[in-house]
């Protein structure tokens, strides 16, 4: 498993911290896949830098060279999320809000 973090950088103290937790498929051959969206993250990210300087956003990517397909992923997706999620607690709890955006819908 891979973590991968994405942050808005901010001019002086930010105002509101937010953290966005993404579980993904990591190769591209499904839709919704990281590679498949990641440039789309990023431009979100340049967005959220130039338009709310004094937003912090962390984006924080959870993939893996063992997550090919939705049915390699679904079902663990609920214990590697919970896995990631307890093990930064002190990471949560200093945000103002998180967020757990996933690509799966429930079934493959």
């Amino acid at each position: 498993m891979y973590k991968l973090s994405l942050s808005s950088n901010t001019y002086g103290q930010p105002l509101f911290h937010v953290e966005v937790i993404t579980l993904i498929l990591y190769y591209a051959g499904e839709m919704g896949s990281y590679f498949l969206v990641e440039p789309a993250y990023e431009s979100a990210l340049e967005d959220i830098r130039r338009f709310y300087p004094r937003l912090s956003f962390s984006h924080n990517i959870i993939t893996g060279p063992e997550y090919n397909q939705c049915n390699d992923l679904l079902p663990v997706s609920n214990d590697v999320l919970a896995r990631f999620y307890y093990s930064n607690l002190s990471k949560w709890r200093a945000a103002d809000l998180t967020v757990f955006l996933t690509n799966e819908a429930g079934e493959c």
